[in-house]
């Protein structure tokens, strides 16, 4: 081999050396990246976990409130039953009074 060949040799082997040192470069920013993306996706795991937990809530929620609703009217009903009781006895009560002092 002549001088200008080994030289030529020795260019090509130091552009191998300096083409691996970039893609090691290269693949541990790769390497990076794909552990940032497993955080990520972890992440996202637990938050999709978290609003599925928070979408079971809500529905209990709205179920109570719906049977609230249905009940509210009754509760109206039987609110009204007791004030007209209240004024019966009341009533009733002063008309006694009102027979022991002698107005009747």
């Amino acid at each position: 081999m002549t001088e200008d060949q080994l030289t030529a040799l020795s260019r090509d082997i130091q552009h191998i050396r300096e083409d691996q040192e970039s893609m090691r470069t290269a693949i541990e920013r790769m390497s990076e990246a794909v552990a940032r993306l497993a955080i990520v996706e972890e992440r996202q795991s637990v938050t999709s976990q978290t609003i599925e937990r928070v979408m079971t809530t809500v529905e209990k929620i709205d179920e109570r409130v719906r049977k609230l609703e249905i009940a509210e009217p009754m509760q109206t009903k039987t609110s009204e039953w007791v004030h007209s009781a209240i004024w019966a006895a009341a009533a009733a009560a002063a008309m006694f009074i009102a027979s022991k002092v002698g107005l009747f």
